[in-house]
């Protein structure tokens, strides 16, 4: 094993953070419009209807956002960094990878990395976006990933089966399983499920998948306001969580009924309070201008690390979406 890089491994959300992907705004192009975009704000897809059946390349059609996203993305590594965090950042796509799958859909982004695959125990997982243009993601994470686990006695690389080829490209049966749909609690894996992300067929592979290692999975149907699971629900700590409730279609599971939740209204649930990443199980990073989440988490032992994110968030996504955490402590 490399001895500059960290154990690959993660066992439960809120682990000591040892290793993680930071995503890149390298080659941002986002699809031609189309009705299932529509986690996109306004503004961004008012940006898409203008640009016809042609993808949006970012960087030339709004540079200066471009800039200031990149500019985020840094810093939020440098934090890791700064927290003796070993942070990765994945190459740029080929000509090659930019091409695949085009003919369903278009586009290219790097920006969130927790999507397109998920690290459980020593197990990488490649999974099945819905929309077409993100399925790419995984060739350069391939990259950074595989000399962490190549020297491991009991890793394991697996590869979902592709999604069936459909247009529009977020239709059809799947199987889909959205990184942001997982969140891991030691043996436990609790999965969102809604029509705009993981499916259940996505969800029963998971589970026929993980389930010999000793692992439960637990679906949690959505009623798709929100695009994952991690829009609406973290754990913080063992015994606390906050959670956006009105988005679920389904109670806690049993696993999680006797822990404290911190409720969400729904602007601080689109505000992203969810979607942060704990460095360890007294400290979260969490977006900026959240100051009752950040006072509640304080109250309660969690030091909240906040970080203007606003840039990144424009896109659709925040602080764990374009963090993959390779390596945590059980």
């Amino acid at each position: 094993m490399n001895q500059q890089n960290p154990r690959f491994g993660a066992y439960t959300d809120y682990g000591t953070l040892r290793g993680a992907i930071v995503g890149s705004a390298d080659g941002l192009t986002l699809p031609p419009f189309n009705p299932t975009l529509h986690h996109y704000n306004e503004e961004v897809q008012a940006a898409l209807q203008a640009s016809g059946d042609r993808p949006l390349d970012i960087r030339k059609a709004m540079p200066e956002r471009w800039e200031k996203t990149a500019e985020q993305l840094d810093n939020l590594a440098a934090l890791y960094e700064a927290n003796g965090v070993k942070v990765y950042r994945p190459r740029p796509y080929t000509a090659e990878e930019r091409g695949y799958l085009a003919d369903l859909q278009p586009g290219a982004s790097l920006l969130y990395p927790a999507d397109p695959v998920y690290t459980v125990g020593t197990h990488y997982i490649e999974v099945n976006i819905r929309r077409a243009y993100r399925r790419k993601e995984v060739f350069p994470l391939r990259d950074v990933v595989l000399p962490l686990i190549e020297d491991g006695v009991d890793t394991h690389h697996v590869v979902m089966p592709p999604a069936q080829p459909f247009a529009p490209s977020s239709g059809g049966p799947g199987p889909y399983l959205e990184g942001g749909d997982i969140i891991c609690y030691n043996n436990h894996l609790f999965v969102g499920e809604s029509d705009i992300a993981t499916n259940r067929a996505g969800t029963l592979w998971l589970d026929n998948y993980i389930r010999p290692f000793g692992y439960q999975v637990h679906p949690m149907p959505m009623k798709g306001a929100f695009l994952h699971l991690l829009g609406i629900m973290v754990l913080v700590r063992d015994g606390l969580l906050l959670l956006h409730r009105d988005d679920l279609d389904c109670e806690l599971p049993n696993v999680l009924a006797d822990w404290e939740v911190i409720e969400l209204t729904e602007d601080e649930a689109k505000a992203y309070a969810t979607v942060g990443v704990s460095l360890d199980d007294s400290r979260y990073i969490m977006p900026s201008g959240l100051g009752r989440i950040a006072d509640e988490l304080s109250r309660r032992g969690v030091e909240p690390i906040e970080i203007d994110y606003d840039h990144v968030s424009y896109w659709g996504g925040c602080v764990s979406c374009s963090t993959h955490a390779v390596s945590r402590d059980p």
